[in-house]
């Protein structure tokens, strides 16, 4: 029988997967734990596709499931840098990812923790929850301010408009894109963006380029001791570096929803800082974004066990150079 193997999830079911898959007579397996040793154990009953949420799929994974006749990794979510590409491609394996389902969540989620941060939200609710009634201080104005948006792809330019109907200016760096967005002044440096910004949002991909794009260097060159918000992915902020920075006054908030290592552990100072505001990675969420996420991965494993060309495939150029 054909089976497709779920390495793990955060949904309330996989009711839609079923819908999707069982009608081409294949089963949908959900795996009971996401290590490697379990992965490929499991993987002996033989796998034709994986469906995958945030377990790493590293080399050995990759390649026992490729041993197994593994035809596509279906990935759940935008970003895929926890999927060994390369080893599937080497294996003829197609690699997919769904791009664009939560795009306005991810913009609104960035602009709600910019407005908690610089609003004193949480210091706010933490005064009136102690029995409190005292305005927080330090409040500053937002219209006029400076936002600072790394990447400006399909949800940094959301984020920019949202931020620009508030007043807020808005510059941004990015040097992947050729054609400029109009109403974004473009910084031709990090350190140029970052200088006199009051606001920075992060919207880059995790690559070993940009892994701690945000540290003691980065932090150096910002002048204003801006809030940092982080939606898109925690290793583009060096935690210890960033932490020291907001403990001095170099950083006047953190504002995450995602963070590295994650969960954030139980001790760590950011959970109780009162310049801080973290939510458990869910800046993706609505009903229907989750929902949507679903199928369209479900349905570029239902494309392959067709035969199907992916919607989506990540290594199109590397399998089509291996023939």
């Amino acid at each position: 029988m054909t089976r497709v193997i779920v390495t793990d999830h955060v949904f309330g079911g996989l009711d839609i997967e079923r819908a999707v898959l069982e009608p081409l007579g294949a089963e949908v397996v959900m795996a009971p734990a996401a290590d490697e040793d379990t992965l490929v154990g499991l993987f002996a009953g033989g796998v034709d596709g994986l469906l995958v949420c945030f377990a790493p799929v590293g080399e050995r994974v990759v390649q026992a499931a490729a041993d197994a006749g593994c035809r596509v990794i279906s990935r759940y979510g935008i970003g895929f840098d926890n999927v060994d590409v390369e080893t599937a491609s080497a294996n003829g394996i197609v690699v997919t990812r769904v791009p664009d389902y939560c795009l306005d969540e991810v913009a609104d989620h960035a602009l709600a923790l910019l407005l908690a941060a610089a609003r004193g939200i949480s210091a706010g609710q933490a005064e009136v929850r102690s029995g409190g009634w005292t305005v927080p201080r330090n409040v500053n104005r937002l219209r006029g301010r400076r936002l600072a948006l790394v990447g400006v792809g399909q949800i940094g330019l959301r984020l920019a408009a949202r931020a620009a109907a508030l007043g807020l200016q808005v510059v941004a760096y990015d040097p992947f894109v050729r054609d400029w967005p109009l109403g974004i002044e473009r910084a031709e440096t990090l350190e140029d963006a970052l200088a006199e910004a009051d606001v920075v949002s992060l919207h880059a991909p995790m690559t070993p380029e940009n892994e701690g794009l945000i540290g003691e260097r980065t932090i150096a060159a910002m002048r204003r001791a801006p809030i940092v918000v982080n939606t898109a992915r925690g290793g583009l902020i060096d935690l210890e570096a960033a932490t020291a920075a907001l403990q001095d006054g170099r950083l006047s908030g953190l504002a995450l929803d995602v963070v590295d290592p994650e969960p954030l552990p139980a001790d760590h100072p950011l959970r109780t800082h009162p310049r801080a505001i973290i939510t458990p990675h869910m800046a993706f969420y609505s009903v229907e974004a989750e929902q949507e996420l679903q199928r369209r991965a479900a349905d570029e494993v239902a494309r392959a066990l067709r035969g199907e060309p992916a919607d989506v495939p990540v290594n199109a150029d590397a399998l089509a150079a291996r023939g």
